[in-house]
């Protein structure tokens, strides 16, 4: 009579569940950290086509295009339009959509607005910044004189 049952003993399963929660326990992190990294690549980059576009309609439409939040004094983490002309209401263009919840994205300075010349260049007197913040991810475009957009914290 064989007497051997197959089967896993209790020390061998105990190891075994042991070994799958460190495994856990050092996946789900890092995970959640990839998933924020993409999250904040995705809405920058989001936020850097629209700036391009609003740039290349304006050189293309030889008139003012610009991009601000779609309700009047609303926060720049919600939805935002690139529109045409002077009137923000009249000829919207594009309509970008708002960021993930607990996401912020600030400008650096007090316009309402980022509007771009009929030339492409930026129609403030000075580089604009905006500051795009997931939890420890952090992210900033700079839109410079000449209206270029880039992906640093300043023109140089």
């Amino acid at each position: 009579m064989n007497l051997h049952t197959k089967g896993f003993t209790l020390l061998e399963l105990l190891v075994a569940l042991a070994i799958a929660a460190l495994l856990v326990g050092l996946v789900v992190p890092a995970y959640r950290t990839t998933v924020q990294r993409v999250r904040a690549d995705t809405e920058i980059n989001q936020l850097h086509q629209a700036l391009a576009y609003a740039r290349l309609e304006a050189i293309n439409r030889r008139q003012r295009v610009g991009i601000r939040p779609a309700a009047k004094d609303a926060p720049w983490n919600g939805e935002l339009m690139v529109y045409a002309g002077q009137d923000p209401g009249g000829n919207v263009l594009r309509v970008v959509p708002a960021i993930s919840p607990g996401a912020t994205l600030t400008l650096t300075s007090d316009d309402h607005s980022i509007d771009f010349n009929r030339l492409g260049g930026l129609a403030a007197s000075d580089a604009l910044h905006i500051v795009y913040g997931l939890d420890q991810q952090r992210r900033v475009i700079s839109v410079c004189l000449n209206g270029r957009v880039i992906a640093a914290e300043n023109c140089g």
